[in-house]
């Protein structure tokens, strides 16, 4: 028990003993009042009175020469209902709470939006390719194709270097690594995505490359060269990460994210009301910060604290939590802290923002409100600044309501059932307000914008493209891709409103595919090789929607082809009509004279390419 709780049940026991008249009681508590505005939080919790305070407090002996208490215990009952009335304002800590609600003369600053909401005006004129690369942006694919570029020539170094340790003294071809072109990182990303659209990320890829699979995915990249690039993939310099992951465990992905968030906040501005909750990733591979959290439908994954847009569910900033810290002491006030750093950039911007129990706190809506902030959110009832008529009791009604309001702060404590209670602290609402069906209007509010980032989460499992992997920063990357996409179709439908169609998700994925992988198929077309494939070249033809022209040089020394690329039949075999033999079409001719030869009169020769030059 703290000194002003001490304090306060002495001066109440002694209230007790004396039966002082109402006006009295009124006065001795007004006084306790007075000092309790000296008192400040150690934490969300605890208060803790100043020296000074304890110094003017009354001794017993000024008060028990007043004090008659045979003779005042038989006085009227009526002020025992009064001090029990009294006593049910206070909290455990000594907070004070009103029955009835203080005038307002104008609107509180803290509820007035300073800023324009919506997404930035630079991206108008956009197309879904263009809003997506605006958040995935060509810094953040620069630094992942470096790092796997540095994977893949380490990895290709320790193969040769191997291949000739085993086989010493051999002439073996060795290896070498083509690097990614940006062109082909975001074919990988459209195929990712065109892949979620049609629910094939759980397919094996060998299924994704066969002729009757989508054409985009076939005709974007080959499938060996998507399997590299998802062996090499990587986020952060693998050579320096043992170091950074001592201080940071989600160093691996840890670069990327601050600039995906970054992106976030740049390329929308929120509405007046931001929803602050957690997404549990589902991932049930090892990492150093797992959670395991029942009631979610994954129950395992990477938990991560999102600030969304009540309105939208559009994703403003994501925190990830990585457990305790590397020196493992235990953390407190995890939940206040983490909704003060997802919120800190709409600072004095009066929105408002909407939590659940894990995170409100009376300490909290005193910050936030200084930020010109206000704060809507459901409280756990064993909080020591609630006073006790906020619990629930079998006396209480259904559908009843007990208010309690101090001059920042209301709290309501709303009863939906029998013997179970809902209690809402809101600096929002300064009223007693309650809707037709008798539940507060605090209530109702917190019911339209606490599911921000429920939603959120709800639209990314619709559409994912998320694999299966034993690396956790792929996993985490996938999830990023989602929330990039998410965030890319919000940004877009807010700037073309007749975009209104049912399935206007499913047709803005398919098209930001389609923009993504068509830089990569264009440079296809020229290569020879890629064309020459029946199935490929017919992919390329179904995506572009045009015939596709093969291009084939044809050197000085090499007999013509047709238009199927094959060697032109040079005539029948000049052996067999000699020998009077079924006449055969061939494609071969003799080096020296020059005349059409079958395989059975001809002889193959095996010439090293430097006796050929």
């Amino acid at each position: 028990m703290t000194d002003f709780q001490d304090n306060n049940q002495r001066r109440l026991a002694r209230l007790r003993r004396s039966r002082l008249p109402s006006d009295e009681i009124r006065e001795v508590l007004s006084e306790s009042d007075s000092e309790a505005e000296i008192y400040h939080a150690s934490d969300e919790d605890e208060y803790c009175p100043e020296p000074a305070a304890i110094e003017n407090e009354e001794s017993d002996a000024d008060i028990e020469h007043v004090i008659n208490y045979d003779e005042e215990f038989d006085s009227d009952e009526s002020n025992e209902d009064e001090f029990l009335d009294i006593m049910s304002r206070f909290g455990k800590d000594g907070t004070q709470w009103h029955n009835a609600p203080f005038p307002q003369a104008q609107t509180s600053s803290r509820n007035i939006l300073r800023q324009k909401p919506g997404p930035s005006s630079s991206t108008a004129l956009y197309t879904a390719k263009e809003i997506f690369k605006s958040i995935m942006t060509k810094e953040m694919c620069d630094i992942i194709l470096r790092e796997t570029k540095r994977k893949g020539q380490q990895v290709t170094e320790d193969y040769n270097k191997k291949l000739t340790d085993e086989f010493p003294g051999t002439n073996r071809p060795t290896k070498t690594f083509k690097p990614f072109t940006e062109e082909e990182f975001d074919a990988f990303l459209g195929i990712l995505l065109v892949s979620g659209v049609h629910r094939s990320n759980k397919e094996h890829l060998s299924e994704m490359w066969k002729f009757d699979s989508l054409p985009l995915i076939r005709a974007a990249m080959p499938r060996d060269r998507f399997k590299m690039l998802l062996r090499f993939i990587r986020f952060d310099n693998v050579n320096t990460r043992n170091i950074r992951i001592t201080t940071d465990k989600a160093a691996p992905i840890r670069d990327i994210w601050t600039m995906l968030n970054y992106n976030l906040q740049k390329n929308y501005k929120p509405t007046e009301n931001i929803t602050v909750d957690e997404q549990l990733f589902p991932y049930r591979g090892h990492t150093k910060f797992t959670q395991y959290i029942p009631s979610k439908p994954a129950k395992y994954g990477i938990k991560i604290f999102w600030a969304c847009d009540a309105a939208n569910a559009y994703p403003l900033q994501g925190k990830i939590y990585t457990g305790k810290p590397q020196d493992g002491e235990r953390q407190v006030n995890v939940g206040e802290r983490t909704v003060l750093d997802l919120v800190a950039t709409y600072k004095g911007s009066g929105r408002n923002v909407t939590t659940d129990n894990f995170f409100t706190s009376m300490h909290l809506a005193t910050t936030l409100n200084s930020w010109n902030m206000t704060l809507v959110g459901t409280v756990r009832k064993n909080k020591r600044f609630l006073p006790p008529n906020m619990q629930s009791s079998k006396e209480r009604a259904i559908n009843s309501t007990n208010f309690a309001f101090r001059k920042d702060a209301t709290l309501c404590s709303y009863v939906p059932k029998k013997n179970k209670s809902v209690i809402l602290l809101s600096t929002m609402h300064m009223t007693d307000e309650q809707t037709v069906t008798a539940k507060p209007e605090i209530i109702k509010y917190y019911n339209q914008t606490k599911g921000g980032v429920d939603t959120m989460d709800k639209m990314l499992s619709e559409y994912t493209v998320k694999r299966r992997t034993n690396r956790w920063p792929l996993a985490f990357f996938y999830n990023m891709i989602d929330i990039a996409a998410l965030s890319a179709y919000i940004i877009y439908t807010e700037h073309n409103q007749r975009f209104n169609s049912t399935d206007r998700r499913r047709r803005f994925s398919k098209e930001l595919a389609n923009q993504l992988c068509m830089p990569a198929i264009e440079i296809r077309t020229s290569i020879p090789k890629v064309v020459r494939n029946h199935f490929t070249r017919s992919a390329m033809e179904m995506v572009l929607g045009r015939p596709i022209q093969q291009v084939i040089s044809i050197p000085n020394d090499l007999p013509t082809r047709d238009a199927s690329g094959r060697i032109q039949i040079v005539g029948s075999c000049q052996v067999c009509r000699e020998l009077n033999h079924k006449q055969r079409k061939t494609r071969k001719a003799c080096s020296t004279c020059s005349k059409p030869v079958c395989n059975e009169h001809s002889i193959n020769k095996v010439i090293c390419e430097k006796c050929n030059q």
